[in-house]
């Protein structure tokens, strides 16, 4: 068997993310979209990419976990390779990458309705963001995924032609399905009634404007071998409501008991959190709500995933006088296998510098947040001193 390149990364053929209403594409979650002139261009735009981890070669799309790795944590390529995307499990032949196999993970984006409007999001994935920041732009808050929505999206064409690009890849064995908030979206059961997979796996805030819809998506585990649900959440109570603006904490932590206890042997449940300077300092009160979920229903996972951009959200704006804290809650929970990415994350936390600029920054934002939702800020900025 072929030696396998220190840069090599099973993600960039095993997933392939698309968003036809904006022609992006991308591998793994944590890659940067490129554009693509039409879905034709999806299966040949990351052959690049490809062949520079196959020659040994860090591509720039990488950049996530090339970071990672420079400071010695442990990134999710190196998770990757461990564990070969967890729920797809399986057996890695390097030499079989050589030969451009198909994806076994498809990623559909079905827009951006949603009904939060997450502090780090942006308008791709958020319809509140996109009113928020047509109807005022804020003064410091600029993404560099911002772009106009295209009108296709709102009328479901997009999503039209996302159902026939996916039944032209009859081989792939998860379908996963994004947003925006998928729940939300008129076009979900649409796509999934007219394609054929073997597992399904949706990324939710669990917040939808009824419960009908969970029952609904509870009821698909006949239809599919295994449901992968994800469930965002990132920290507590007032935290959690305002960097996950539209959020009612109550009926969030309502609707998750009432999956863990409802939901089939054949689902499986992910809580996914967005590891931010804010967020984090929420950690002990997050791992003791979450890990009480991961007892409850064993065979759940909590993924910790670590906020890069927006900087300002980065662990770049953590004060000092967290860290010591924080890190030592980490450890409590150290050696659960149930929870993926706390070394990364006290990593992270240990070796990031505070960059003052960016605090000020996001000071400033989040205080222009809070004044035009009416709300108020969930910590104190001058604690911090």
């Amino acid at each position: 068997m072929t030696n396998i390149p220190k840069t090599f990364c099973p993600a960039k053929w095993d997933e392939l993310i698309i968003n036809l209403s904006q022609n992006y594409v991308y591998s793994c979650c944590k890659a940067t979209p490129i554009k693509i002139v039409n879905k034709k261009d999806a299966t040949t735009a990351l052959d690049i990419q490809k062949e520079n981890l196959l020659n040994g070669i860090q591509d720039p799309s990488c950049e996530y976990c090339w970071t990672m790795e420079k400071e010695n944590a442990y990134s999710r390529r190196h998770r990757y390779l461990e564990y070969n995307s967890d729920a797809l499990k399986t057996t890695i032949n390097f030499d079989d990458y050589q030969h451009n196999p198909l994806p076994k993970k498809i990623e559909i984006s079905l827009g951006n309705e949603c009904n939060f409007q997450c502090n780090y999001c942006n308008p791709k994935f958020s319809s509140q963001w996109e009113t928020d920041i047509k109807n005022k732009p804020y003064k410091l808050f600029s993404d560099r995924f911002f772009y106009a929505i295209d009108d296709k999206n709102k009328s479901g064409e997009a999503v039209n032609e996302s159902i026939l690009f996916l039944q032209s890849y009859n081989h792939t064995k998860r379908l996963c399905i994004n947003g925006g908030e998928p729940l939300e979206n008129k076009h979900l059961y649409k796509v999934l009634d007219s394609v054929k997979v073997e597992e399904l796996e949706i990324l939710t805030n669990l917040s939808p404007k009824s419960t009908s819809s969970i029952d609904k998506l509870l009821s698909l585990h006949t239809k599919y071998k295994k449901i992968f649900i994800s469930i965002s959440i990132d920290s507590t109570d007032k935290n959690a409501e305002f960097t996950r603006y539209g959020m009612n904490y109550d009926k969030l932590i309502k609707n998750i008991k009432y999956v863990l206890d409802n939901a089939s042997d054949n689902i499986k449940i992910t809580f996914a959190s967005n590891m931010t300077s804010i967020t984090v300092r929420d950690f002990k009160k997050t791992s003791q709500l979450i890990c009480g979920f991961l007892d409850q229903r064993p065979g759940s996972l909590w993924t910790c995933n670590i906020c890069v951009d927006p900087k300002i959200f980065s662990l770049n704006t953590l004060p000092n006088k967290w860290k010591l804290d924080i890190v030592k809650e980490i450890e409590k929970i150290s050696l659960r296998d149930d929870v993926i990415g706390l070394e990364s994350l006290k990593k992270r936390i240990i070796n990031s510098e505070f960059n003052n600029t960016l605090y000020q920054q996001l000071k400033h934002f989040m205080n222009e947040f809070a004044e035009r939702k009416g709300i108020e800020v969930p910590v104190n900025f001058e604690e911090d001193q």
